[in-house]
């Protein structure tokens, strides 16, 4: 078995070797009552001491993960599967309506089960997921219990997250991730609803595309769905299609299509990342004298329904976030239960037609 131990960085060495030996033992490498390396064997391997070897050994005890024979060793201990005892909600904020109406899709599916929920939320709309999320994803690990994502991580989280699908139930919304289950919206076919709707229904032969962070899983698969509905509308992307980065928000909404509607003629027709960014849009067009509905087509995606997105009947795309939520605790569950379950599950959504 190679053990690694990296002097460099700041977490303590008993550290790293019991993050290595978990993951190897979480996911299946050795079979149950297999032994493992002793103390001394660790301390040959790594080269730490008699002593932080045997606290190794000790947290992996306490974790359940290896038990000990008195003069034979340490061995893997039988996997316990079933219901987990906590699932555990990373979102992004859990006041807004998009995110509470997904959590009340996840309560309607454990009314029945005797699982706690444990919300970890930033209170943001941002993705600012830090140091903090790290530290709560290893916490979850080490208890051995289970995780649904909401919303895409990257970087050093991401890592975390990918550590932790190898050895827990994981399930991520809107996002997918390696060795996770995924619960999807249909990005790519609802998007190119919406161009087929402009183009064929409301007879529009330009196009602005609000599309949010590039860097997004959801948003590339949006994009997609855009470039192959508008390619069959015969759209041509600089000449009657236009994109322009945004950040999901109203702000960036508006301070995008007023700086475009400067140097260009208003499009026929304007179709934003999310609703938010809708609410940006109608103010930028009303300065212009310009009202949406009327002489710009304008779709949000989404159908958000806090307070500021109901002051006027927005034409959107409805997603269905609570069987979003209760599909989550279903697949996760079932991959709790050692069930085999498929690696995502997609979600339909609906194009919402308003009087704007």
């Amino acid at each position: 078995m190679t053990l690694e131990v990296d002097r460099s960085i700041s977490i303590p060495p008993y550290q790293q070797i019991v993050r290595q030996l978990r993951e190897t033992i979480t996911r299946g490498e050795m079979k149950e009552h297999d032994s493992i390396p002793s103390a001394r064997d660790i301390v040959q391997i790594t080269g730490v001491s008699l002593a932080t070897a045997q606290r190794v050994l000790n947290e992996l005890k306490n974790e359940d993960l290896i038990y000990s024979l008195p003069g034979k060793g340490s061995f893997i201990a039988p996997r316990k599967e079933g219901l987990p005892g906590t699932i555990h909600i990373f979102l992004p904020s859990s006041r807004l309506s998009f995110f509470m109406e997904i959590l009340n899709g996840v309560y309607d599916a454990l009314s029945d089960l005797k699982v706690d929920l444990k919300l970890h939320s930033l209170n943001t709309d941002k993705l600012v997921w830090d140091w903090k999320t790290i530290e709560e994803l290893e916490a979850v690990v080490k208890a051995q219990e289970a995780v649904i994502f909401i919303e895409e991580a990257f970087d050093s989280v991401r890592k975390a997250c990918l550590r932790a699908a190898r050895q827990i139930p994981f399930v991520t919304i809107e996002w997918q991730l390696d060795g996770a289950c995924a619960i999807l919206n249909d990005y790519e076919e609802s998007t190119a609803n919406v161009v087929r709707y402009l183009y064929c229904q409301k007879k529009c032969s330009s196009l602005l595309v609000l599309k949010g962070r590039d860097f997004q899983y959801n948003a590339s698969l949006k994009i997609s769905g855009i470039r192959k509905s508008a390619s069959e509308a015969g759209l041509v992307e600089d000449q009657n299609l236009f994109f322009l980065d945004t950040d999901f928000d109203a702000f960036t909404g508006y301070e995008s299509v007023s700086s475009y509607l400067k140097d260009h003629n208003a499009p026929q027709a304007i179709f934003c990342a999310n609703d938010y960014e809708a609410i940006g849009v109608v103010g930028a067009l009303t300065e212009q004298g310009l009202l949406p509905g009327r002489d710009v087509q304008l779709v949000g995606y989404g159908d958000m329904t806090d307070k500021t997105t109901l002051y006027f009947p927005l034409t959107t795309v409805k997603q269905n976030l609570e069987e979003m939520g209760h599909q989550a605790v279903v697949m996760l569950l079932q991959k709790a239960k050692g069930e085999d379950v498929p690696s995502q599950k997609i979600v339909k959504t609906e194009l919402i037609v308003r009087k704007t």
